[in-house]
């Protein structure tokens, strides 16, 4: 485990104690699933960095053809108010994914819990604003 894996691990921890339950950092990752088993978060600190990754799963665009679909996600990417410092990106599994990177350094056991808490929101937001605004797409 690198120094920055280390630090991301305890940090992991901490926010694990505040949920009361054990979260570990394994080759990297960290998946946090919700009360719904659904993914929450994603934590990925790479081998060779001294970044965190965070990012989840807002829905999955397999056999979207409407490009103005990918266009309004991609166009969310600019409304800095509501991304919050997050922006939208694609898996190599067509799913559209919320994200968010933030340097180790910067971050201690508070921050940090407060980060990951405010992401997860985030994602609930996000994922709830996303479906809405699709639905009224399709149905234009």
């Amino acid at each position: 485990m690198t120094s920055a894996q280390q630090r991301a691990a305890h940090l992991l921890h901490y926010f694990g104690r505040s949920c009361r339950t054990e979260i570990t950092l394994n080759e990297g990752i960290c998946v946090l699933l919700g009360d719904d088993g659904q993914e929450a978060a994603v934590i990925e600190v790479p081998e060779h960095g001294d970044s965190l990754l965070v990012h989840c799963q807002i829905l999955n665009l397999q056999g979207e053809e409407n490009p103005v679909v990918y266009k309004l996600m991609l166009q969310l990417n600019f409304e800095m108010a509501a991304m919050r410092g997050c922006w939208l990106a694609l898996d190599e599994y067509y799913n559209l994914r919320l994200c968010a990177q933030h340097s180790l350094a910067t971050l201690d056991e508070a921050r940090f819990s407060a980060i990951l808490s405010g992401f997860i929101q985030q994602v609930k937001e996000t994922q709830s604003f996303i479906a809405s605004l699709l639905e009224k797409t399709r149905a234009a």
